[in-house]
């Protein structure tokens, strides 16, 4: 279900002054236009950066901000899955003459592979939107009045809580990067920063944005951010900070998610998960978004909307590169959605996770819908090239087209038309579920909380699923990667969380077609984290990461 105010996005003067990557800005706005709508103007210009996360860019599906490559393929959500889910064991890429594409799936990684250039310039596309918004509006440019001035400050957080998302992956991705902010000048080049430099500007921006909203959680408009999703986001960076700064702050990451859990109830047990799984993919997931009519699981969501607001990103993409014309899968009766691109199977790694039985079925409801033996489906990928390979690995339906009731029986009557080529499911950045899984491996990684406090937080998460419960004793790490797993498959995790457990580059941990080979194989450290792109090095003079 989509924004209304997204598609009425409109540019503003300079609003890619700094990305010093090739866009295209058709509807540059001045000054005097702003003053004669002040605030339609600053809604509109603050929608273009919520657009820059749903869509490629204003005026269809087929237009990109970037002004090169496939526009679908440089959608903010899909160059980040390219690069955090289709590099690990979760999913394998089947067409290959998608440029790219083949050496992501081999992790066989190269400066000037252009599906990274596609995720770098999308990331400081988007950083480069934020900064332009906060300098105008911080500048006067808008003339605002007196009575809109608290909106525009509270604009100016949104703004940088969506910022910090894209610098989380790039300091996820590329480690020593371009950093720059709203102080810096229009058309500067970012200077490259450490990692460690980098966390740390970040997370203080986003502690200060949530010290500003004060101690209560507020729910914000559908679709935008507020102090939750800031927390959020925040819980994922102290996760992360032994592995990015060499700085541990799981006691952080423990507290902030314990805080967050707090803030919920209902659904599931009371615990403010939904009660359905499936329900939170489906084409009304809306509805359990801030706002929604339905238990609020969804803290951060990317609106979509198949008729309004059209991606070849987020949720349609997903959709149509699982479903495809293969016996045991059709895209209409099993996705709802008229797009069947056959691109994409899981990899046998993530398909073991749910424990199949013999004829392909699994309690686990998480993957409930999936494609598997039962449906002519393999599980071993012995093939990943083109056509020939679909099949060859269980299809992963995760998201679906269709509208759900809150047990996740299918609601015909409220399903959008199969016809429909663009799919109404929003895309989930942050879910209650990552929060209570934050918490858990905050304290099976590094002590935080308690064993009765992580074992109750993952319960809720395996009880929705309808699996068993598990004891203080199975809180390993090899146990929280895998439950975590199951749980955010294909949601933008798996290759940070991999890093994390020093399972990604290196020999402890091999999966199908990993460095190449059907079987796996070991692959250098320094993969660990992608080159920064040789467009980028050319025009910042950026030093390289080590190995490329």
């Amino acid at each position: 279900m989509g924004l209304g105010l997204l598609a009425a996005g409109t540019a503003f003067q300079a609003c890619t002054g700094d990305l010093d990557v090739p866009v295209k800005n058709p509807n540059q706005m001045t000054s005097e236009e702003f003053s004669k709508d002040p605030e339609g103007y600053l809604d509109r210009c603050l929608a273009e950066i919520y657009q820059g996360l749903a869509t490629a860019g204003n005026g269809g599906p087929g237009n990109s901000i970037l002004g090169f490559g496939d526009a679908g393929a440089g959608s903010f959500t899909r160059t980040v899955f390219n690069l955090e889910e289709m590099t690990t064991d979760n999913f394998s890429w089947l067409q290959f003459n998608d440029a790219g594409y083949y050496e992501l799936v081999t992790m066989n990684f190269a400066p000037d592979n252009e599906i990274m250039y596609a995720n770098y310039s999308r990331l400081y596309a988007e950083i480069a939107l934020c900064n332009q918004f906060i300098r105008t509006v911080q500048s006067g440019a808008f003339s605002l009045p007196e009575n809109l001035q608290s909106r525009a400050e509270e604009y100016i957080r949104q703004a940088k809580i969506v910022r910090s998302l894209a610098y989380y992956y790039a300091i996820s991705e590329y480690g020593d990067a371009g950093y720059v902010d709203e102080t810096s000048g229009a058309g500067s080049t970012p200077a490259q920063l450490s990692r460690a430099d980098l966390f740390d500007r970040v997370v203080s921006t986003l502690e200060e944005v949530s010290a500003a909203y004060g101690e209560n959680y507020t729910t914000p408009a559908y679709g935008y951010v507020g102090k939750e999703a800031a927390d959020a986001l925040l819980t994922k960076f102290y996760l992360n900070a032994q592995t990015w700064t060499g700085t541990a702050m799981y006691g952080e990451c423990f507290s902030l998610a314990k805080k967050i859990i707090a803030h919920h109830n209902g659904g599931y047990q009371n615990s403010g998960l939904a009660d359905s799984y499936i329900a939170l993919f489906g084409a009304n997931n809306d509805e359990y978004a801030a706002g929604g009519s339905r238990t609020n699981e969804i803290i951060w969501t990317v609106p979509q909307d198949g008729m309004n607001l059209q991606s070849y990103g987020g949720s349609t993409f997903y959709i149509a590169t699982v479903c495809g014309s293969y016996d045991g899968i059709s895209s209409v009766g099993d996705c709802n959605l008229n797009a069947q691109w056959t691109c994409m199977v899981a990899r046998q790694q993530l398909s073991e996770l749910f424990d199949w039985d013999a004829e392909g079925n699994t309690t686990d409801k998480r993957a409930a819908i999936w494609k598997t033996k039962k449906d002519g489906f393999a599980i071993d990928n012995e093939s990943i090239m083109g056509n020939a390979g679909y099949g060859k690995g269980y299809a992963p339906l995760k998201y679906t087209n269709f509208a759900y009731d809150e047990q996740g029986n299918i609601d015909q009557a409220a399903s959008p038309l199969s016809s429909n080529a663009f799919s109404d499911a929003d895309w989930t950045v942050i879910r209650l579920a990552e929060i209570y899984l934050n918490a858990a491996e905050a304290y099976v990684l590094g002590g935080a909380g308690t064993p009765d406090e992580a074992v109750k937080f993952v319960n809720f998460v395996r009880g929705r699923a309808g699996l068993g419960e598990w004891s203080a004793s199975d809180l390993n790490s090899v146990n929280i990667l895998a439950e975590r797993n199951r749980e955010l498959y294909g949601e933008n995790d798996r290759r940070t969380s991999l890093v994390r457990h020093g399972k990604f580059a290196g020999s402890a941990y091999n999966w199908n077609w990993k460095g190449g080979v059907w079987t796996g194989t070991s692959t250098s450290e320094h993969l660990n984290l992608f080159p920064i792109p040789t467009k980028v090095i050319s025009f910042s003079g950026y030093k390289q990461n080590p190995g490329y």
